[in-house]
């Protein structure tokens, strides 16, 4: 791999959306959040599945529903917003750039956050296609062709450029 970093290296600058060196703060920085992330999910784990089986004896499927939801939102509400904190903390998600380099820097954000539109309102309107033929029982090519597909998907894909170029803007810090 590039710079001596192996695949795991590479997932977990991925993952935690670290952009430069891999360096020993950070990697101890990383170590310290997954652990505390891991011991936030443990009680839920363990007590997950007992009360599943608990519910179970009314309904199987409302158990296996009820442990699937629990388990997204416990991830979502509890356990993202941890991370994101505590990288942000840690000055994981920092990209330094020096000042001469700064405009082509914001210029770059700019590109890249109109790719991400475009790639976001692509996948959105395919896979509302995909759920309107699934679900609903319409033709794929009339979900292709709806209108209320293709402007959910345009809306969508613009509010997702934004979000992500105002977050990759305020990530970005002059190096001194």
């Amino acid at each position: 791999m590039v710079n001596g970093e192996n695949l795991r290296d590479k997932i977990v600058k991925h993952f935690f959306n670290i952009t430069g060196d891999f360096d020993e703060y950070k990697r101890q920085e990383v170590n310290r959040i997954g652990t505390n992330a891991f011991f936030m999910c443990l009680p839920v784990l363990l007590l997950g599945p007992v009360v599943a089986l608990l519910w179970q004896t009314q309904s199987a499927y409302m158990a296996l529903i009820g442990l699937a939801g629990f388990d997204v939102a416990f991830i979502t509400i509890v356990i993202c917003p941890y991370l994101m904190v505590a990288s942000r903390r840690a000055h994981l998600t920092d990209h330094e750039v020096s000042v001469q380099d700064l405009p082509a820097a914001r210029k770059h954000i700019l590109w890249v956050s109109l790719g991400l539109a475009i790639y976001f309102a692509v996948f959105m309107y395919l896979e509302q296609a995909f759920l309107g033929t699934f679900f609903d029982d319409h033709l794929f090519t009339q979900e292709l062709v709806s209108f209320a597909n293709i402007s959910g998907a345009v809306v969508s894909g613009i509010f997702f450029g934004i979000v992500m170029g105002l977050t990759y803007w305020l990530r970005l810090k002059k190096q001194q």
